[in-house]
This record gives C-alpha cells, sequence and structure tokens, in this order.
C-alpha cells in the first residue's frame, strides 16, 4: 500500500507521546473518550487508516475512506475555563492549516469556524470536543479530531463537486499527523493575538455575504470580523450587528 501509516514512523517523529493506531474504528474522538473512560487521561494521539462513522459538527458524518486520507484526533488533559473552549477551535484550525502549508506549500483558506478550504471545496473538518468537570467549571480534556482528505479521488454522489483532496507529492501521510501535532501543540500555547491575526488573514468568509440560522429562522448577514474569543462578527441588512459563537454558515452565491 502507497503511503502506508506506520506506528513506528509516526512514534519516531513525537517522542514519548502515547499513540494507538488503529486499521479501523468508529470515530478517532470516540476512541479517545473510551481511553479518558478507562482511566487513560495523559495526552495521546488516536489514528485510524479508516473511520466507519467518522463525525463532524452538528452531528454530519465525515467520509473516512480507509487508505487515502488522515483520520486522528489528539487528547489532552488541561484546566481551561468552560467559555475558553471556543478559543481552541480556533487555534485548531490555524494549526492544521500551517501544518499543510509547511509540509505541502499548498495554503488552504480557513471557513469559520474551523473547516478548511481548498478551491472552494472541504478539505478537511475539524471536531473539538470538551470533557467538563461541572463543579469546577473547567475543562479536564480538549479532544481534537481532524479529518483531511489527502489522496482521497472517489467521493459519493453527495460530496460531489463540494469535497477534494490535497493530492501532494511526496508527501507522506505520517509525517504530516506528526506535523499537525506539532502544529497543535504550538498554537494553543501561541500568543493569541497572533493566532487570530492568522485567523483572519485566511478566513474565506469576512467581507462575505452569508446565510445562518437561529432557532429555525434563517438570517442574511455579511461578516464582518473575528472577535478575540473565535466568534463571528456580522452585520445585518438593517445595520443591527450580533456576534454568532457557534453553529453553521453558508456562503451566498453572489448573483
Amino acid at each position: 500500500m502507497q503511503d502506508a501509516l506506520s506506528l513506528e514512523a509516526i512514534k519516531e517523529q513525537l517522542g514519548e507521546l502515547p499513540v494507538y493506531l488503529y486499521k479501523e474504528i468508529d470515530s478517532t474522538n470516540n476512541e479517545a473518550k473510551r481511553l479518558i473512560a478507562r482511566g487513560e487521561d495523559g495526552m495521546a494521539l488516536i489514528v485510524a487508516e479508516g473511520q466507519t462513522a467518522g463525525r463532524g459538527r452538528q452531528g454530519k458524518s465525515f467520509y473516512s475512506p480507509e487508505q487515502t486520507g488522515i483520520y486522528m484526533t489528539l487528547s489532552l488533559p488541561t484546566d481551561l475555563a468552560i467559555p475558553d473552549a471556543v478559543a481552541v477551535t480556533t487555534s485548531a484550525a490555524v494549526a492544521v492549516f500551517s501544518a499543510i502549508r509547511e509540509q505541502t506549500g499548498i495554503e488552504t483558506e480557513i471557513k469559520w469556524v474551523n473547516d478548511l478550504y481548498l478551491d472552494g471545496k472541504k478539505v478537511c473538518g475539524i471536531l473539538t470536543e470538551a470533557i467538563s468537570d461541572p463543579e469546577t467549571a473547567t475543562i479536564r480534556h480538549m479532544i481534537i479530531g481532524v479529518g483531511l482528505n489527502v489522496h482521497t479521488v472517489a467521493f459519493p454522489d453527495n460530496l460531489q463537486g463540494i469535497a477534494t483532496s490535497l493530492s501532494p507529492k511526496g508527501v507522506s501521510r505520517n509525517r504530516m499527523i506528526a506535523a499537525i501535532v506539532d502544529a497543535l501543540v504550538d498554537t494553543l500555547r501561541a500568543d493569541r493575538a497572533e493566532v487570530l491575526a492568522l485567523y483572519r488573514r485566511h478566513s474565506m468568509v469576512l467581507g462575505r455575504e452569508i446565510t445562518y440560522q437561529q432557532n429555525g429562522e434563517v438570517f442574511f448577514a455579511r461578516a464582518l470580523d473575528i472577535d478575540e474569543n473565535g466568534g463571528l462578527l456580522v452585520k445585518h441588512a438593517d445595520g443591527s450587528r450580533t456576534t454568532l459563537q457557534s453553529g453553521e454558515i453558508s456562503l451566498r452565491v453572489q448573483k
């Protein structure tokens, strides 16, 4: 198999970090939660050649065919305050953007909150989940899942024209996985203002017309800025403004 994942090759680049590699699994995020539930609560990396129930935000599935993509989750013990979880999401998008650029020279675009696009098509989805401690109002673990189409060529009908792959030459998935882990650790420690500046610079939504839903109602607005917490500041036609902290947006096609 070309560009096969190798536990030894990944671990060689990541030192003492525990790495779990599976041929197939339901979801690397799910496995991270199972590891934590079993008491393995240190930093860990879970990687799979394929997923049978890959997940994205809002319960959407993520197409995860064997041997062509990167499906990985980094589990991080933290003591973050619960409101700070949103900042991890934007940092993760910047980290994966940076790793892709470093390894391939390809510059993707960031679609709020944390999808990466290439030539107008989705190439990567990121799902961050928090395990919190309600007694202390802190987050015990951040689970950062990354699904990246690397060599995938055949997409199902519902993803035709919507999804794409990096298709880099001479770049191994093992090296890309290690680069993403390094970038995640570095970005989460980096100056927040610098991370947000890069996020804004490579955003594909700022200055564009969007739609979003709240409480079953569809709203039309223009995306203006990303605030210090990663929220999306938008302006409606009547001049009113609001900041979206979560949810899904769509870019409006200009006619």
